[in-house]
């Protein structure tokens, strides 16, 4: 799924999604902040605040 939002992104603003930036972040994590711009249709502006629109699996 952040395969996909990443394509999403990069298409929708023509640039990459700062995943640099979250190297210690859970992948859930960032799947929230990355569907977030793409939902709202806004880049990613260095906030990590995002709602989270996607729970993780609990295993």
């Amino acid at each position: 799924m952040l395969e996909v939002l990443l394509f999403q992104y990069k298409d929708m603003f023509g640039e990459d999604f700062p995943l640099a930036e979250f190297k210690d972040a859970r992948e859930i994590d960032v799947i929230n902040i990355v569907y977030d711009c793409v939902l709202r249709g806004e880049k990613y502006n260095g906030s990590r605040n995002a709602p989270s629109r996607i729970k993780g699996v609990k295993g």
